[in-house]
């Protein structure tokens, strides 16, 4: 005959049970973020396969197509401006540096519950896809022949500061048809400056 199994065996079945759930959603939720991840770094990598592609020459050549300048104030102008960009991509790293550390210590951390932890992903992915659209469009007006360009791309905006004395309508509308294309926004939320 069947012997119904004692209550002490239930439960223990029970929590067993219960904790093989707990190990798979916490095994989801770390698969999920590694997908994720993933394909942003995918996204990244295509971004900038493609900036070679369309750019045409590789990186090392545009700066040897660049032009020496002819007098000591256009090479302070540039050493100035060279200084200002560097110093930009510099802060701009250092700052995305410390936001990707703090969404991933969200990711990461157990008292994280589900709509800040889906937050957080998100969070993540729209910093990525921004830098992948930043890196892109400095290339992209690089390519152009341009000396230098910095751009920030968040939320609904886009600003961009362009290496240069001043800018031509058809310059400012190449500039503009990059970045609409990058981004996806109107025209009327970005912004295009010069120099530092």
């Amino acid at each position: 005959m069947h012997e119904k199994p004692s209550n002490i065996t239930r439960k223990d079945a029970f929590e067993s049970q219960r904790q093989r759930i707990m190990k798979m959603k916490e095994l989801f939720k770390n698969k999920r973020f590694i997908l994720i991840l993933a394909a942003a770094l995918l996204l990244l990598a295509g971004a900038v396969w493609l900036n070679l592609k369309l750019g045409g020459d590789d990186p090392g050549s545009a700066a040897e197509a660049t032009p020496e300048p002819a007098d000591p104030a256009r090479e302070t102008m540039v050493n100035v401006y060279g200084d200002y960009f560097n110093s930009f991509r510099t802060e701009r790293s250092r700052l995305r540096e410390r936001e990707i550390d703090y969404l991933r210590s969200i990711i990461n951390s157990e008292n994280s519950d589900e709509d800040t932890l889906a937050d957080a992903q998100t969070r993540l992915l729209e910093l990525v896809s921004n830098m992948e659209k930043e890196f892109s469009i400095e290339s992209r007006i690089r390519s152009k022949g341009f000396l230098d360009a910095a751009a920030t791309v968040g939320g609904d905006t886009a600003t961009v500061v362009i290496d240069g004395e001043s800018l031509s309508d058809e310059e400012v509308a190449r500039i503009l048809d990059i970045v609409v294309t990058e981004t996806g926004l109107p025209a009327s939320k970005i912004k295009i400056s010069l120099g530092a």
